[in-house]
């Protein structure tokens, strides 16, 4: 990954995530998409985040609602960087999520050395799989119970929650994750964020929970299992490889 991926978990956005996005992607001019497909009113949504990234230095925004894909692919092609603020991902998906060569171009900013983040359902849609809904309600770690579906992909080998201590989301991301082990899940608190960047990732504000499944998951029935669950817990400045 020769870019950056900002994860914030939710609720409030220090003005320390557009100052990280636009250090890294080489200054206030750099080229900014917002994607505010997440919300139902996608004008009001991107001129919201667009306001706030020019607050914090931004000079170079595009902030389009249009749901034309070939219009998106061209805009995001020649960015710098790409945001996408909270809303649910499940409708970005709906959305944009059928246009393999938008979700490519978005992956492709990343890939030539720019920046992509999101908060909320925007950090969610920075993996390979997102949750899609709430936990069963029982509680139970069974067959799904957490369900999840194709992301971006921003992070191809990531599962990526949001809000989540706040909302005690540690089961949803094990249940995800017993079902699909080869993936890194990785829980981002309320008013927290971190930033993926030279195969690292490190926390800089709030807790960031990385889990990791070392063992092959076992099943009996509905209900699953797993022997040798990783679980890190990392403070403002720790960081792990991912």
């Amino acid at each position: 990954m020769n870019g950056a991926v900002i994860l914030a978990g939710g609720g409030e956005t220090p003005p320390e995530i557009p100052h990280t996005l636009l250090r890294l992607a080489d200054g206030a001019n750099a080229r900014v998409v917002i994607l505010a497909h997440v919300q139902q009113d996608i004008a009001r949504g991107a001129q919201r985040s667009a306001a706030f990234f020019a607050e914090n230095g931004a000079q170079n925004l595009i902030a389009p609602d249009t749901l034309d894909a070939g219009e998106l692919i061209a805009l995001v092609q020649a960015a710098r960087g790409v945001w996408i603020p909270g809303g649910d991902q499940n409708r970005f998906m709906e959305r944009l999520g059928g246009s393999a060569a938008l979700l490519e171009a978005i992956r492709g900013v990343v890939a030539r050395g720019g920046v992509v983040g999101g908060t909320s359902a925007g950090a969610s849609l920075m993996g390979a799989r997102m949750p899609t809904g709430d936990h069963a309600p029982d509680g139970a770690l069974k067959v799904g119970a957490s369900p999840t579906a194709p992301a971006i992909g921003a992070l191809p080998n990531a599962l990526v929650d949001q809000h989540f201590l706040k909302r005690q989301r540690l089961p949803r991301l094990l249940c995800a994750l017993l079902e699909h082990p080869s993936l890194v899940g990785i829980g981002v608190d309320e008013d927290a964020w971190a930033l993926a960047h030279k195969g690292k990732l490190t926390a800089h504000r709030g807790q960031v929970v990385v889990a990791r499944v070392r063992q092959k998951p076992r099943q009996h029935e509905q209900l699953l299992g797993g022997h040798n669950i990783q679980l890190q817990i990392l403070l403002p400045n720790e960081a792990v490889g991912i």
